[in-house]
């Protein structure tokens, strides 16, 4: 599985997955699902009326339907179609910056030349063959399509939320966080999460083991009583300090 390693604002580093031909193939089959029946629900109502307006007016909208949905759902979705979001992959920028509507403009011209002219195989082609997972729109905008949880087992919005307070604000417990490593602080993540998930007696251990480590790190005169407490309090003051 091909990955990319996204810089947040944060200046925390996190790796992805891409999202794989096949995830693509299925959120587009969804979202043609969602078309056609949103298509002929359209139609059974301007084609009660059977006059050539309503037949006017059902080519108009299946024009703008067809023609706009995908440009139209990712910039509500914020980088998701309906497809997207049952599949859990999302248009993000390479850099980490936030999508704009030049972006989702430039991924959507050119569906007509990688998607639809060549049946998508152009797309899967470029895909397929680029270190990066993009297809021509892709390229031109600087974005690609990831899974939303990250190898590390979070997604890209639980690091981006963690804290955002502002650092006049903020009373910080244990300021020495900040001599921690971009890799220390996913790795305490990481454990956080397996040890949400998997409650045994080797991830009890393996936070022992950890709080006693950061514990020394930052120079505590004893070790927090709760440790999973410490830890989350850890990860939000390195970013609120090193952001």
């Amino acid at each position: 599985m091909q990955t990319i390693e996204i810089n947040t604002a944060q200046n925390v580093k996190i790796e992805y997955q891409l999202a794989g031909v096949g995830h693509r193939i299925f959120a587009y089959i969804i979202d043609l699902f969602v078309m056609i029946v949103v298509y002929f629900i359209a139609a059974l109502s301007l084609l009660s009326n059977v006059s050539e307006n309503g037949m006017f007016l059902l080519q108009v909208f299946a024009f703008l339907w067809f023609g706009f949905y995908t440009l139209i759902s990712e910039l509500i979705g914020n980088g998701q179609t309906l497809g997207k979001l049952a599949l859990g992959i999302k248009v993000i920028k390479l850099n980490g910056d936030e999508l704009e509507f030049y972006d989702y403009f430039s991924r959507w011209s050119t569906r007509l030349i990688d998607i639809y002219a060549s049946i998508g195989s152009i797309a899967m082609l470029l895909i397929v063959s680029n270190k990066n997972g993009q297809r021509i729109g892709d390229i031109i905008a600087g974005t690609t399509i990831i899974r939303k949880k990250s190898t590390y087992g979070f997604s890209l919005n639980d690091i981006l939320k963690l804290n955002m307070n502002n650092k006049d604000d903020y009373e910080f417990q244990y300021p020495m966080a900040k001599k921690l490593d971009e890799k220390d602080v996913i790795l305490i993540k990481n454990l956080l999460y397996r040890k949400k998930l998997y409650q045994n007696s080797a991830h009890e251990e393996a936070l022992e083991a950890m709080v006693a480590k950061i514990a020394g790190v930052l120079e505590l005169p004893a070790i927090p009583e709760n440790r999973e407490s410490f830890l989350s309090r850890v990860i939000s003051e390195y970013i609120i300090l090193t952001r």
